[in-house]
């Protein structure tokens, strides 16, 4: 079997700030090469180098990629070795198992002081302004996520919860059955999509392409979709199943997509921003319908209205933000990017890639 690539996004712009899984991945990994410096592009094109070598060796490797700018790359996790290859200096990582787990790889002394000097008062003004940007950006995300619960209040009044716990008892039954496995479940964590200045991205179907049943779960916000994850996840856990859950971008506290790997299974939130349905091509794609256990009223269908053109009037703000927060930090990377020795760059990096 060929190597397996996996994309994921290595942190999400959400209303309750910036969450990562790099914590998590730590966990998850036996050994973890920390990438101190200031932060270019240049590095990303390294990890990028270092996943594709990886590649070719057959190894499976997940590539995490940065919200603010396409291709470029955060972190590389080596699944086949528990591997992870991080740049760790924003979001700043520290490492905590030296001289077993972790290695730091400085790449400080890459860097022309002369030219950072030059350019000190061009970074500290280009610093204040994605600062300036970022602020405002988060406060739109925390503006839209308010304005989500208040479209959550709105839907959960006319919820026929019963009918939904007796839909989520099926389900449970058909999904697990007698099954239990004899050993303890492995629980990991991924994101699923995030905010970015072209608007909500996500890597579903990257994520989903080696799995043989995905289930999309249809529902209005508040309607018990992320609870249902947790409770599969838990069931899961419960049998010995390893689990993988998958957050979401706008809400960190909630879960977008539960997969159970070794039955090559998952369901997740196919509503906005991530809009879904099944793909008559692939025979394990169905529908799990949560709408039809919530009856509106014209009264509230049209309060809802007015809730989602003021959510999508936040979201809207966020993404002109976030592009603007990404135009003042691509400019801040190119400067960074200007000041490396290439000499040293190479001498500090030819042996990491001479490893693999």
């Amino acid at each position: 079997m060929s190597a397996t690539i996996t994309k994921y996004f290595g942190h999400a712009m959400t209303g309750q700030g910036m969450k990562n899984v790099y914590q998590d991945l730590l966990n998850e990994s036996s050994t973890v090469y920390f990438f101190k410096g200031p932060q270019g592009f240049k590095l990303s094109s390294l990890l990028q180098e270092i996943g594709d070598k990886h590649l070719e060796k057959g190894f499976d490797v997940e590539f995490y990629y940065d919200p603010l700018f396409e291709n470029t790359v955060e972190a590389i996790f080596v699944r086949s070795k528990n591997t992870l290859y991080l740049g760790a200096t924003n979001p700043s990582i520290e490492p905590t198992l030296l001289g077993t787990r972790d290695q730091i790889i400085s790449l400080y002394e890459c860097f022309n002081k002369e030219y950072i000097t030059a350019n000190g008062e061009k970074i500290s003004q280009l610093v204040k302004e994605s600062e300036k940007w970022h602020n405002q950006c988060f406060g739109s995300l925390s503006s839209a996520l308010r304005i989500h619960d208040d479209w959550e209040v709105e839907t959960q009044r006319h919820m026929d919860w019963k009918g939904l716990n007796a839909q989520i008892g099926t389900f449970l039954n058909d999904l697990f059955g007698a099954m239990e496995l004899n050993k303890e479940g492995t629980l990991t964590h991924r994101l699923l999509g995030t905010l970015t200045p072209n608007g909500a991205r996500d890597t579903l179907q990257d994520i989903t392409k080696n799995l043989e049943r995905r289930v999309f779960i249809k529902g209005y916000p508040g309607t018990g979709k992320s609870s249902l994850m947790k409770k599969i996840a838990k069931d899961a856990l419960a049998r010995g199943f390893d689990v993988q859950m998958v957050w979401c971008g706008l809400d960190s506290k909630s879960i977008d997509m539960v997969i159970l790997p070794e039955i090559k299974f998952c369901i997740f939130d196919s509503t906005e921003p991530h809009v879904y349905f099944p793909d008559e091509s692939r025979k394990g794609d169905e529908i799990f319908d949560i709408a039809k256990h919530c009856k509106l009223t014209a009264v509230e269908e049209k309060n809802i209205m007015e809730i989602v053109s003021q959510y999508r009037k936040s979201m809207n703000n966020a993404i002109e933000y976030a592009g603007r927060y990404a135009s003042a930090i691509k400019e801040l990377r190119q400067l960074v990017d200007d000041a490396i020795v290439e000499n040293e760059w190479e001498v500090r990096t030819a042996s990491l890639l001479n490893e693999i």
